[in-house]
């Protein structure tokens, strides 16, 4: 006798799969990963640039501080002095033993465009005696915006300089001291600075 054996049974295939809530939960936490990531890499960036914007305003600060240095070290004699200037006799270049407008610089801070700037004699402009007990800050003032006396833009977002001598007589001083503060969007960075004349 001859025994068939059954047929094996055909199991039907089940496919394993996520359900609707599963991929949901799965796109929300992807979704939550990538948002912190991203919030992460904007935080790195924002560090990267500010750090760079505070290296190159202390490097702004340090040469605008070396510039000015530089002008009152080579002066002959400071002429006056306050709170956002400085007027210089650079030197008696035709040896009058007084100073002449060839031999001015006045430096300035713009306390409104937040701007130093060095305004020394025009090319060409005839020269003018001084005596010196003149008022040399409003014969200055006066030159500014004429064609006697010309401006170079040393600097901009200049938010303060407080300039201090070492006498009550700026033509006595011997040591001009002065606090640069420089700003760029929300950074600042403040140098002090010391420098006696050349007599």
């Amino acid at each position: 006798m001859i025994r068939l054996l059954p047929e094996p049974k055909r199991e039907i295939p089940r496919y394993l799969g996520l359900t609707l809530v599963e991929m949901l939960m799965a796109l929300a936490i992807t979704g939550l990963i990538g948002a912190a990531i991203a919030s992460m890499l904007s935080a790195v960036a924002y560090g990267t640039s500010s750090s760079r914007d505070i290296r190159s305003l202390v490097v702004k600060n340090k040469a605008l501080s070396a510039r000015i240095t530089a002008a009152v070290r080579g002066s002959a004699q400071l002429l006056d002095a306050a709170d956002g200037y400085v007027i210089l006799w650079t030197k008696d270049l035709n040896g009058s033993g007084v100073p002449d407008l060839l031999e001015l610089q006045r430096i300035e801070l713009d306390g409104v465009t937040d701007e130093l700037t060095s305004y020394t004699p025009a090319s060409g402009v005839t020269d003018v005696a001084y005596d010196i007990a003149d008022d040399f800050d409003a014969i200055t003032t006066a030159l500014i915006g004429s064609s006697d006396l010309e401006g170079v833009l040393w600097a901009t977002g200049v938010a303060q300089w407080v300039v201090t001598v070492d006498d009550v007589d700026p033509l006595e001083a011997g040591l001009v001291s002065f606090q640069l503060t420089l700003d760029a969007g929300g950074l600042s960075d403040v140098s002090v600075n010391a420098v006696s004349l050349r007599d």
